[in-house]
């Protein structure tokens, strides 16, 4: 396992990336301080630790990036105009939430959680959220133009820095890890 920026972040193209996704950044940490607060407060504590770490090894690219990011979240993909295969997100946590928002000009889509038999009308400007880990999802747009941002938590790096894992979100009396053996079976 290799730290580093990406190559997408790298150079001046990459610091106004990095610029542009800034209010977008709040929006989905706020999201999941509401949503889930422990992983909120975990997603914190990598980012201090990670810059605590980049500062220890005069690593100035990342510190430069880790300064201006402001989500909790440690990745971001963008995802333009592309269908996606029903699958799962392997590197994320099981636990925590990963945060798919929409924007664009397109025809109403599905975004289907397959094992949860659960369909959303995912319009431009909606923002969901799972356990890409455990939900195996897709989503199929037939025309128009749109960008999918999906925010999520790399397993890796939360290792990488001793961040403890946290527990599953809760809804009342169910448990988010219940859906690990339905999951499991699908």
């Amino acid at each position: 396992f290799a730290l580093d920026v990406s190559a997408t972040l790298k150079g001046v193209n990459g610091h106004n990336i990095t610029t542009s996704l800034q209010r977008s950044g709040i929006l989905v940490s706020a999201a999941l301080w509401v949503m889930h607060p422990d992983l909120y407060l975990a997603g914190i504590k990598t980012q201090v630790r990670l810059g605590e770490w980049v500062s220890q090894y005069q690593l100035h690219d990342m510190c430069y990036h880790l300064q201006r990011w402001t989500s909790v979240f440690n990745v971001v993909s963008v995802i333009c105009n592309r269908r996606s295969a029903p699958h799962r997100d392997p590197k994320c946590r099981p636990e925590a939430f990963d945060i798919m928002t929409t924007t664009g000009n397109y025809h109403p889509v599905i975004m289907d959680f397959i094992n949860l038999g659960i369909k959303f009308l995912y319009n431009s400007g909606l923002m969901l959220a799972s356990s890409c880990w455990l939900v195996r999802h897709h989503m199929h747009v037939e025309e128009g133009n749109r960008i999918v941002t999906a925010w999520y938590m790399r397993d890796s790096i939360h290792n990488f820095v001793g961040t403890p894992r946290t527990e599953y979100a809760q809804y009342g009396n169910a448990k988010y890890s219940d859906l690990v053996e339905k999951s499991a079976c699908v």
